[in-house]
C-alpha cells in the first residue's frame, strides 16, 4: 500500500483492511460482519487526524479502535453467535476505545 496523504487513500486502506477482518470473521466464526456508516465515519476521523499517517499507523490504529474492543465484545458476550454483525458505532470511553454492535 502506499504512503497515505489523503482522506481517499485512508479510505480505502480502512475499507481493505475491515474488508480483510470480515473475511477472516466469516471462515473462523460464521460471522458476517460489517462496520456501520457511523463506526466508519467515526474511525475516519480518528485516523485523518494524524497529518501524515502511513500503513503502519493506520494498522495500529484499527487495531487499538476496532479490532480488539470487537474481540473483546465478542469475548465478553458468551459464545460467539453466528450470523450478521454491525459494527454501529466506536467511541473512547475512559482513554479506552469501545464498539457497539447490533
Amino acid at each position: 500500500m502506499p504512503n497515505h496523504h489523503d482522506r481517499a487513500d485512508i479510505e480505502q486502506t480502512v475499507d481493505l483492511l475491515v474488508g480483510r477482518l470480515a473475511a477472516r470473521m466469516r471462515t473462523e466464526q460464521g460471522i458476517d460482519l460489517t462496520l456501520g456508516p457511523r463506526a466508519r465515519a467515526r474511525l475516519l476521523v480518528e485516523l485523518t487526524a494524524d497529518p501524515h499517517p502511513d500503513d503502519h499507523s493506520i494498522g495500529s490504529s484499527l487495531e487499538d479502535m476496532l479490532i480488539t474492543p470487537l474481540d473483546q465484545a465478542l469475548s465478553t458476550h458468551g459464545p460467539t453467535r453466528s450470523g450478521t454483525l454491525t459494527v454501529t458505532d466506536v467511541a473512547r470511553e475512559y482513554g479506552a476505545w469501545t464498539v457497539t454492535l447490533t
